[in-house]
């Protein structure tokens, strides 16, 4: 009925031979079979190496079906080539954005200390990760702002303490108190109010990258019906529009001093995630190349005990 136009693709298709098979029942795969030997479907199915000679070999009928096409873990490059393609989706769905280079760390730090995992899946769950973090971040309470309650409440309590108190120094404790809970508190409602007016900045950048998401679905659905003149006012009144009111409320969201919020996910952020993964401190994540050789002496030195010359020599030589 699709006349070819339809490809069927089963995940772990090793899971269809044998499913629901009892005796003189007929399972998923003899389902498929008749299918595939008229050229009424197309599938794609995805397994391991174990798995297909578990399985699928197991099945001669089945396996003169399809034809074999290795798929090897995809290298760091390519990895990067994929992360950059899932960029604008996990922006979308976190609602914050996400640096090249941190990409670049993902892919490059995730092959390097994740060993046990493979590429893309390990660098595309640190990328995840980190966005989620980062979207936590927005949502709770500024680490400056929770600082200054606690300590007005801690203050607070103190001078509930001293309440009874007669003392002189007791009298300028308080006196002490009330001046600083006087500044907290002037403190705690300014940047109460830069919190409200950054998360509100952040809410009005997401909202308006969800428009031009939206318009560009629009455009291509558009551009495929040959609506031509709404494709056409989509493309060049509509989507320019919204880029620039993006692009102002980007600049207007920068120019603040100090920043109690960020919607940018760095590669710093990529380093710390992996770190609480793998225990490595972040210092020695960041760390480029060119420093761990010439700190190459010192590392050795302190696992090779009492051969400083062959140590100095083996740092040279590398």
């Amino acid at each position: 009925e699709s006349e070819g136009q339809i490809i069927l693709f089963i995940d772990e298709i090793h899971t269809v031979v044998g499913a629901g098979k009892s005796d003189g029942a007929m399972d998923a795969g003899n389902l498929l079979k008749p299918m595939l030997a008229r050229g009424e479907l197309h599938c794609i199915g995805a397994t391991t190496l174990d798995e297909y000679r578990k399985y699928i070999e197991k099945d001669a009928a089945l396996e003169r079906r399809f034809q074999q096409v290795f798929v090897d873990q995809p290298s760091a490059q390519d990895t990067i080539s994929i992360l950059r393609g899932l960029k604008e989706r996990y922006e979308m769905h976190h609602g914050v954005r996400i640096t090249d280079s941190a990409l670049l760390a993902a892919a490059v730090l995730s092959d390097r200390y994740i060993t046990e995992r493979f590429l893309p899946d390990k660098a595309i769950d640190l990328v995840d990760e980190s966005m989620a973090k980062l979207k936590m971040e927005i949502t709770s309470k500024p680490n400056d702002l929770d600082a200054i309650d606690r300590k007005i409440l801690q203050l607070e309590m103190e001078k509930l303490s001293l309440k009874n108190e007669t003392s002189s120094g007791s009298d300028e404790r308080r006196t002490a108190i009330d001046t600083s809970l006087e500044n907290l508190k002037q403190r705690q409602q300014e940047l109460e109010q830069q919190w409200t007016l950054e998360r509100t900045g952040l809410d009005d950048v997401k909202a308006l990258r969800e428009k031009i998401d939206r318009t560009n679905r629009e455009i291509e659905q558009a551009e495929q019906q040959y609506e031509l003149n709404l494709a056409a006012e989509l493309k060049f009144a509509t989507l320019p529009k919204l880029q620039n009111e993006l692009r102002e409320k980007e600049e207007k969201l920068g120019t603040g001093e100090r920043q109690l919020l960020r919607d940018e996910v760095t590669e710093d952020d990529i380093a710390k995630t992996v770190s609480s993964w793998t225990r490595i401190p972040v210092s020695k994540l960041l760390s480029s190349e060119r420093e761990k050789l010439l700190r190459l002496d010192d590392e050795l030195a302190q696992r090779v005990i009492g051969q400083g010359e062959a140590i100095r020599a083996v740092a040279e030589a590398v």
